[in-house]
């Protein structure tokens, strides 16, 4: 990962996107309590995972940006792309039988990976806009 510059009006509408997404998912889709375990389970590790992201993040103030720590955001990543080709793969083999298609309510550890996904990345835009609030940005002009 490349240093990225810290620029709040693209961080804001990622954290506020990902959330209503994250509810909507959970109004419509987890009808289960299994289902909700999974919801619980991908919060937690996504929110440590995120505070450890954080803790390994380099900030810089002059001109103020950021550089990911590269390992624990690609697992992330990699573990949602993974279960969404898989649960796509699904849903098309269900496509010529009866029945509602749902990948990510059919499973806790679909519902798991989505909301570790989620957490994850709300913690990290939120810590980023928290630790670099106030430092003029890219297109600011520092007074």
């Amino acid at each position: 990962m490349t240093e990225q510059p810290y620029r709040p009006a693209t961080l804001w509408p990622r954290v506020f996107l990902l959330g209503a997404l994250g509810i909507f998912v959970i109004v419509v889709e987890m009808r289960t309590v299994v289902n909700l375990a999974g919801v619980a389970g991908g919060l937690i590790i996504g929110l440590a995972l995120g505070g450890y992201s954080l803790t390994h993040t380099e900030f810089h103030t002059n001109p103020p940006r950021y550089k990911t720590n590269p390992y624990v955001g690609a697992l992330v990543a990699t573990l949602f792309a993974v279960r969404l080709l898989y649960d796509a793969a699904m849903a098309h083999a269900q496509l010529g039988h009866q029945g509602a298609v749902n990948p990510i309510g059919a499973s806790w550890i679909s519902a798991l990976l989505y909301f570790l996904f989620v957490a994850y990345w709300e913690v990290f835009y939120l810590g980023v806009i928290r630790r670099l609030k106030g430092q003029s940005g890219p297109h600011q002009s520092a007074s």
